[in-house]
Parts: C-alpha cells; structure tokens; sequence
C-alpha cells in the first residue's frame, strides 16, 4: 500500500460521500416538494431521472479505473444515507405519509 493508494482512496471515499449527499439531499428535497407541488408524480419522475443519471455516471467514472476504488465509493455513498437520515430527518409536513418514519 502507497501514498498514492491512499490517496487515490480517500478521493475515492469523498467522491462517494458527494454523489450520496446530492442523491440522498435531492430525494429528501423532492419529498419536501411535493406538497406544494400541482403536479407530484411529474415531480418525483423528473428528480428520480436526475439523481439516478448523475450517482450512475459518478460511479461509471470510478469503475472504468478501479475496482477497489469503486466499492470504497459505493460504501461511501451508503454511509452519506446513513448520514443524513439521521440529520434531517423525514421532511416537513405529515410525517405519517413517508413509509419508514417509524410513527403509526
């Protein structure tokens, strides 16, 4: 193991953290959205279509060079869902309409 695995890594572990922050910040905004908006499934359609084509071509550009560097990614990105589910939380609103929040 060398300074430039390390490196590489690390790139590797903060690449991943950034695609789960804009993947996993952009569903909990979209779920916030939609109360107000007139037209929720086009809503959730279009963000699912935006989050799913950048973390897709985020770990393309990883995996097309390294393997490892590719699963430190993919931890990473789960680790950022970790992250902010326990930050912020369900949106505003009627938290009893998101499946998983634990209320009943």
């Amino acid at each position: 193991m060398t300074r430039s695995d390390l490196l590489r890594w690390g790139l590797a572990a903060m690449w991943g953290l950034g695609i789960g922050g804009f993947y996993f910040y952009g569903l909990w905004w979209t779920l916030a959205g939609l109360s107000k908006s007139t037209k929720p499934g086009r809503w959730l359609a279009v963000s699912y279509m935006v989050r799913v084509s950048v973390a897709m071509l985020g770990f393309w550009l990883v995996v097309r060079n390294d393997l490892i560097c590719f699963f430190i990614t993919l931890a990473t990105f789960f680790l950022m869902r970790f992250i902010l589910t326990r930050t912020l939380g369900p949106p505003e609103g009627n938290p009893e309409k998101f499946i998983g929040s634990g209320q009943t």
